[in-house]
Protein backbone atom coordinates (compact mmCIF):
# COMPACT_ATOMS: atom_id res chain seq x y z
CA UNK A 1 0.00 0.00 0.00
CA UNK A 2 2.74 2.62 1.07
CA UNK A 3 4.51 1.37 -2.36
CA UNK A 4 1.62 2.63 -4.09
CA UNK A 5 0.85 5.74 -2.32
CA UNK A 6 5.04 6.75 -2.77
CA UNK A 7 4.48 5.67 -6.91
CA UNK A 8 1.34 8.07 -6.85
CA UNK A 9 2.83 11.05 -5.00
CA UNK A 10 6.33 10.51 -7.05
CA UNK A 11 3.81 10.42 -10.54
CA UNK A 12 1.73 13.29 -9.77
CA UNK A 13 5.25 15.72 -8.77
CA UNK A 14 6.94 14.60 -11.96
CA UNK A 15 3.28 15.75 -14.22
CA UNK A 16 2.63 18.40 -12.42
CA UNK A 17 6.63 19.98 -12.51
CA UNK A 18 5.67 18.66 -16.04
CA UNK A 19 3.02 21.37 -16.52
CA UNK A 20 4.65 24.40 -14.39
CA UNK A 21 7.59 24.18 -16.70
CA UNK A 22 6.77 26.88 -19.04
CA UNK A 23 7.36 30.38 -17.41
CA UNK A 24 4.29 31.87 -19.43
CA UNK A 25 6.57 35.22 -20.01
CA UNK A 26 7.83 35.18 -16.88
CA UNK A 27 11.66 35.09 -17.68
CA UNK A 28 10.44 37.41 -20.92
CA UNK A 29 8.95 39.90 -18.45
CA UNK A 30 11.87 39.15 -15.54
CA UNK A 31 14.81 40.52 -18.54
CA UNK A 32 12.51 43.58 -19.12
CA UNK A 33 13.11 44.37 -15.70
CA UNK A 34 16.62 44.02 -15.28
CA UNK A 35 15.93 40.94 -12.97
CA UNK A 36 18.86 38.49 -12.28
CA UNK A 37 17.68 35.37 -15.21
CA UNK A 38 20.46 32.95 -14.02
CA UNK A 39 21.19 31.62 -10.84
CA UNK A 40 24.47 30.50 -8.88
CA UNK A 41 25.26 27.06 -7.50
CA UNK A 42 24.27 27.92 -4.42
CA UNK A 43 20.70 28.74 -5.77
CA UNK A 44 20.11 25.87 -7.71
CA UNK A 45 20.80 23.70 -4.86
CA UNK A 46 18.93 25.41 -2.54
CA UNK A 47 15.90 24.74 -5.03
CA UNK A 48 16.71 21.30 -4.74
CA UNK A 49 16.35 21.14 -1.40
CA UNK A 50 13.43 22.73 -1.72
CA UNK A 51 11.66 20.43 -3.71
CA UNK A 52 13.08 17.61 -1.95
CA UNK A 53 11.70 19.02 1.63
CA UNK A 54 8.51 19.25 -0.24
CA UNK A 55 8.54 16.07 -0.84
CA UNK A 56 9.37 14.73 2.58
CA UNK A 57 6.90 16.68 3.57
CA UNK A 58 4.56 15.18 1.10
CA UNK A 59 5.62 11.96 2.31
CA UNK A 60 4.88 13.26 6.01
CA UNK A 61 1.55 14.07 5.35
CA UNK A 62 0.71 10.92 3.54
CA UNK A 63 1.57 8.50 6.43
CA UNK A 64 -0.12 10.65 8.62
CA UNK A 65 -3.12 10.14 6.91
CA UNK A 66 -2.43 6.08 6.26
CA UNK A 67 -1.58 6.14 9.98
CA UNK A 68 -4.57 8.02 10.86
CA UNK A 69 -7.01 5.92 8.30
CA UNK A 70 -5.79 2.91 9.87
CA UNK A 71 -5.98 3.56 13.61
CA UNK A 72 -9.93 4.37 12.88
CA UNK A 73 -10.64 1.22 11.35
CA UNK A 74 -8.60 -0.65 13.79
CA UNK A 75 -12.27 -0.99 15.53
CA UNK A 76 -10.53 -2.11 19.06
CA UNK A 77 -8.22 -4.79 17.63
CA UNK A 78 -5.11 -3.79 19.48
CA UNK A 79 -2.82 -5.05 17.08
CA UNK A 80 -4.35 -2.59 13.80
CA UNK A 81 -3.90 -0.17 16.40
CA UNK A 82 -0.46 -0.70 17.82
CA UNK A 83 0.28 -0.99 13.64
CA UNK A 84 -1.09 2.44 13.22
CA UNK A 85 0.58 4.39 16.37
CA UNK A 86 4.08 2.85 15.13
CA UNK A 87 3.56 4.47 11.92
CA UNK A 88 2.70 7.74 13.46
CA UNK A 89 5.31 7.41 15.42
CA UNK A 90 8.08 7.01 13.03
CA UNK A 91 6.47 9.35 10.31
CA UNK A 92 7.25 12.03 13.35
CA UNK A 93 10.55 10.85 14.44
CA UNK A 94 11.35 11.01 10.55
CA UNK A 95 10.03 14.68 10.10
CA UNK A 96 12.23 15.57 13.13
CA UNK A 97 15.24 13.91 12.11
CA UNK A 98 14.84 16.33 8.45
CA UNK A 99 14.37 19.30 10.21
CA UNK A 100 17.17 18.58 12.20
CA UNK A 101 19.34 17.99 9.12
CA UNK A 102 18.09 20.90 7.87
CA UNK A 103 18.75 23.32 10.88
CA UNK A 104 22.14 22.09 11.44
CA UNK A 105 23.21 22.10 7.62
CA UNK A 106 21.57 25.97 7.56
CA UNK A 107 23.75 26.48 10.15
CA UNK A 108 27.07 25.01 9.11
CA UNK A 109 26.72 26.26 5.45
CA UNK A 110 25.73 30.07 7.36
CA UNK A 111 28.77 30.15 9.31
CA UNK A 112 31.13 29.93 6.05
Amino acid sequence: MFKKILAFSLISFLLVKGALADDYGLGTTAVGAGLKTTGTIATKIGTILGAALSLVGIAFFGLMLYGGFLWMTARGDEKGATKAKGIITDAIIGLIVVSASFVITTFVFGAL
